[in-house]
């Protein structure tokens, strides 16, 4: 996610003009590719809307040979394959012999000579950008700048390496730094015990850039094909990405899920695993109880049908009194049926209506979704965490 820096147009010089009693309360500062430009008392200032700079300083900055012609008042910068010609109290400049327009005429200011600075970064080829707030303007060569090709290369990697389960190549995509870095281990665990592909990288929108940083907005469909129970989805992620100035290797330091749409395929859905009888008598009790607590709105008894090191436990615990506070609602239980079991976990898949009794306007449903569930160290089988697959409106 790159920006890219950025510089402002200014113009001015014409013989003998006072110094704006305002720019030194209000300094602007300059930066060159992320360099402060050092201007030893020569401060830039805005000139109706464009702001102006002593030419030298910008000049040899930006590597342009000078020469000046005191007697006709010309300014002259050159390198390969440039050449800029700017006039004192002449709003036209020359690019290689080509008029400009200029919004300023250059001015000679305390004995220095002031031209327009968006019009410079412009004309070598710079991208220019003015930050009105931090009063900065950035000056970003164009070969410095992100390139959009280089995250799409990044991002096929990512996909590749998830695809194959190549944990070292997917490690490598990750800034060192990141939160993510931290869960390298829990990651590897994931890759050794299941198997997992990205069939599709739905959508891909770079919806900010710049230098050093990106922000990208993807949408993609992972679909599970072996180990521990997991269902396939499509999601909408939000990744940051971040580059040091030292290398062009763009690497991921976060994302977020906007959106999930979790979808059960037909061969998980007709699952029928062998299930001993009182593992599943347990497994539907704790539903049905799970059901009959938050009926009585009893949290604590809620709760404790649910896995304490569940991820969502607290989360569960916050919406629910959230919920008994201000609605009276009836959620029935319509089917439950045991789609993967192992001796020490499960998965069920159910449907299950929710009416209002009480409380503000509030949607009758039908939520189709699974509930994965483990046994504990005692033998108790508690609720993990639940995904939602479908939600139906009940006619009224």
């Amino acid at each position: 996610m790159k920006t890219v820096s950025t510089l402002i147009a200014a113009t001015l010089l014409s013989t003998a003009i006072a110094w704006p009693a305002h720019a030194a309360a209000q300094p602007i500062s300059i930066q060159i590719n992320q360099q402060q430009l050092v201007l030893k008392g020569q401060a830039p200032f805005n000139d109706n809307g464009t702001i102006v700079v002593p030419f030298r300083p910008v000049f040899e900055k930006l590597g342009l040979s000078i020469e000046w012609n005191q007697a006709t008042g010309t300014i002259t910068g050159t390198k390969e394959g440039l050449t800029i010609t700017l006039q004192l109290g002449s709003k036209h400049a020359r690019i290689n012999g080509v008029v400009t327009p200029l919004a300023v005429a250059p001015k000679l200011i305390n004995n220095s000579t002031y031209i327009p600075l968006r019009f410079v970064g412009e004309a070598t080829g710079n991208e220019v950008i003015w930050n009105a707030q931090s009063k900065t303007v950035a000056i970003t060569s164009k070969a410095d700048q992100a390139n959009p090709q280089e995250i799409k290369a990044l991002f096929e990697k990512y996909i590749t390496y998830s695809n194959s389960n190549n944990y070292d190549g997917f490690m490598s995509l990750i800034d060192s730094k990141s939160p993510i870095a931290a869960i390298g281990p829990q990651v590897k665990s994931q890759m050794e015990q299941s198997d997992y592909s990205t069939t599709s990288l739905d959508q891909l929108d770079i919806i900010n850039l710049q230098p050093t940083e990106a922000t990208v907005q993807t949408v993609e469909t992972t679909t599970h094909h072996s180990g521990p129970f997991s269902l396939d989805n499509t999601t909408e992620y939000i990744y940051s990405l971040t580059r040091t100035a030292s290398t062009d290797d763009w690497k991921i330091n976060n994302l977020q899920i906007k959106a999930i749409q979790y979808t059960l395929p037909d061969q998980q859905l007709n699952a029928k695993p062998a299930v001993p009888k009182a593992d599943e008598t347990d497994i539907l009790a704790v539903l049905q109880s799970n059901l009959d607590y938050t009926n009585s709105e009893n949290v604590q008894g809620m709760l404790s049908t649910l896995d304490p090191e569940s991820p969502v436990f607290e989360q569960t615990k916050q919406i629910l009194s959230q919920i008994f506070a201000v609605y009276d609602l009836k959620s029935t239980l319509e089917s439950a049926k045991i789609i993967d079991y192992t001796k020490d976990t499960a998965a069920v898949y159910t449907v299950q209506t929710s009416t209002k009794l009480k409380g503000p306007d509030f949607q009758d449903n039908r939520t189709t979704s699974v509930s994965t569930l483990k046994k504990s160290k005692e033998g108790k089988w508690l609720l993990d965490q639940t995904y939602t697959l479908s939600v139906d409106k009940l006619n009224p």
